[in-house]
């Protein structure tokens, strides 16, 4: 694993970095020294999660819309202003949606997609100036569901595996220019939002047991699991990696 101190003064933006995989690594990269911005929606949670940190870098929240160019440009102003530029973007921010495709409405289906996977695309979009000038690196958060087909999550696939082939083709586009983009596709992971989902289930436990035989390890995987994954795809052990789609899933894409 990268060191304690590899990551000193380096520039790092978060997108749903307030609580589960997002807050995580931003915990990691910021007790290593990095500089970190963390994104979302929610003031409040955003002050929230701040006070949780306890690193060696500079971290701040930032209030905006992955999906909206207005607030990814001022975004990297910030990080440009604050930090010199940007080395590493991390678009972690996702919703998640169960139901098939006869029961999803067109505006439920744009939401999942405008966060999912246009925000990537913002992101994206709105860094690569700032990471041509510091060979940095791209880490999106996919999904196992965006390498297999998975039951009532038809939006949800569609936008991690849009995700997926995304990373792909950002690889390639702008390796000449010493980027790195890369994708971790987590399985199911004890955050917020899976226990909000499960939540919803009529039988929670039979839910949960169902769930976690999914994952031939037999339990679900830890935020910190997948954030200690990100960190090492942005770190320079990590170098030669570029265009990869990497499991994190307890096992579950070996079916």
């Amino acid at each position: 694993m990268p060191t304690s101190s590899e990551f000193r003064g380096r520039s790092v933006v978060v997108t749903g970095g307030t609580s589960g995989i997002g807050l995580a690594t931003a915990h990691i990269f910021s007790s290593r020294g990095a500089n970190v911005i963390i994104t979302g929606k929610n003031r409040d949670k955003g002050k929230k999660a701040l006070s949780q940190m306890k690193g060696k870098g500079d971290v701040e929240f930032f209030k905006g819309n992955v999906a909206s160019i207005q607030d990814t440009d001022r975004l990297m102003d910030l990080a440009r202003r604050k930090h010199g530029g940007l080395d590493i973007l991390v678009n972690n921010a996702g919703v998640y949606l169960t139901k098939k495709i006869d029961q999803t409405s067109e505006e439920e289906w744009d939401w999942v997609m405008n966060t999912n996977l246009k925000g990537v695309y913002v992101m994206s979009r709105s860094s690569i100036p700032l990471l041509r000038e510091s060979r940095g690196c791209i880490i999106n958060v996919a999904s196992v569901s965006g390498l297999v087909g998975v039951r009532n999550e038809a939006a949800y696939c569609a936008s991690k595996g849009g995700v997926i082939q995304l990373t792909k083709a950002m690889a390639l586009d702008y390796a000449p220019d010493g980027i790195r983009v890369n994708a971790v596709c987590p399985g199911d992971v004890e955050t917020p939002m899976m226990w909000e989902a499960l939540n919803r289930v009529e039988d929670r436990s039979l839910a949960v047991e169902a769930d976690k035989a999914l994952h031939p390890l037999g339990r679900f995987g830890r935020a910190d699991e997948v954030a200690k994954l990100i960190v090492y795809l942005a770190s320079e052990d990590a170098s030669f990696i570029t265009g990869s789609a990497v499991s994190i899933d307890g096992g579950w894409s070996a079916y």
